[in-house]
């Protein structure tokens, strides 16, 4: 290992993050709990506010051409132009600072770290989109994003920075209770499509074209297909529950389940979102399914962990959590 390496061994996230935000703003980026200057920015800015809104009247002229503006006074209007600016870099600059600072929370106490460095293209791009999010749970998220790149670089992609800059409060909304029953497979985030169920909890197929719109997800209806035997098994799951699914004969079968497929960047924001996850609608499914395919094996256990590290490693409990019995 060089020197170069066994420098970067010890940088802490939280480290990494100053030095990446500092060099994309241009300025040495301090965590919140050490800026002394908070309350008088704030203050700053609401002096500036207030003049920019008493003074925005400009003068105007009505003679024999017409109308025009009365440019006798340029030295007041630069002043307010000025104060206009400043107000818009002010503001600006504290929404960099509040996603930064969600970010540095995120990692201040965080422990692993790649010690890849974050592309500077990336941080630029990141920072050119966050400048005018004032609303605060968007920049948790944003900041949830920054935190994450921190840690592994390349983890959200520019398509991704640009569908969430784009959306709206509402759009949020929407993706956060859709992806809340988000279910994973062989790389893939989907929902199960199944109008019954997804009726009880209340997400209809407005939603998903509402998401499809914003590039989300797909709309249209997919079978995901499993292929099975009574040694061979297949796997769907969330954070917190797995279900099992196995054939009953040593011969290969196919079992299709309907779905709704997260695109890439749909599936990246699951992860900058966190939405909070509901098991209760992937249990009733498989309890559903269990009754109605007799020539498969369905079970649900409780998860106790997921490796990131290693693609589908999992560590769940044995005890089988349907309440509907096997037949």
């Amino acid at each position: 290992m060089g020197a170069t390496e066994i420098v970067q061994a010890f940088v802490s996230p939280a480290e990494k993050l100053i030095e990446a935000v500092s060099g994309a703003i241009g300025k040495a980026y301090e965590p919140k709990h050490i800026r002394k200057m908070a309350d008088a920015k704030a203050y700053e800015l609401k002096l500036i506010s207030d003049t920019v809104r008493n003074n925005s009247d400009v003068p105007i002229v009505y003679d024999s051409t017409g109308v025009s503006i009365d440019t006798s006074d340029f030295e007041e209007i630069a002043k307010r132009a000025s104060s206009r600016l400043a107000y818009q870099e002010i503001t600006k600059q504290q929404n960099i600072e509040a996603v930064a600072d969600n970010a540095y929370e995120e990692l201040e106490n965080a422990k692993d770290v790649s010690s890849e460095s974050v592309n500077p293209d990336w941080m630029f791009r990141f920072f050119d989109s966050v400048e005018n999010i004032s609303n605060e749970d968007m920049q948790k998220i944003w900041g949830h994003i920054l935190a994450g790149e921190i840690k592994c670089p390349n983890t959200y992609s520019f398509r991704t920075l640009e569908k969430l800059k784009n959306m709206t409060q509402q759009e949020a909304e929407c993706f956060q209770r859709v992806s809340s029953f988000a279910l994973r497979h062989a790389g893939k985030a989907f929902i199960l499509n199944d109008k019954n169920i997804l009726n009880k909890y209340n997400v209809h197929f407005g939603h998903i074209l509402m998401l499809e719109e914003c590039g989300l997800m797909v709309a249209q209806d997919l079978s995901l297909k499993l292929r099975v035997s009574i040694n061979q098994q297949e796997a769907l799951y969330n954070s917190k529950v797995i279900g099992m699914v196995k054939g009953k004969n040593t011969e290969s079968q196919e079992l299709r389940i309907s779905v709704f497929i997260f695109t890439e960047s749909g599936s990246q924001l699951i992860k900058a979102i966190q939405p909070q996850v509901n098991s209760q609608y992937f249990i009733e499914y498989l309890e559903m399914a269990r009754k109605k395919n007799q020539d498969f094996v369905f079970t649900a256990h409780e998860i106790k962990y997921i490796d990131d590290e290693i693609e589908g490693k999992i560590n769940y409990n044995p005890t089988d959590i349907l309440s509907v019995e096997q037949t």
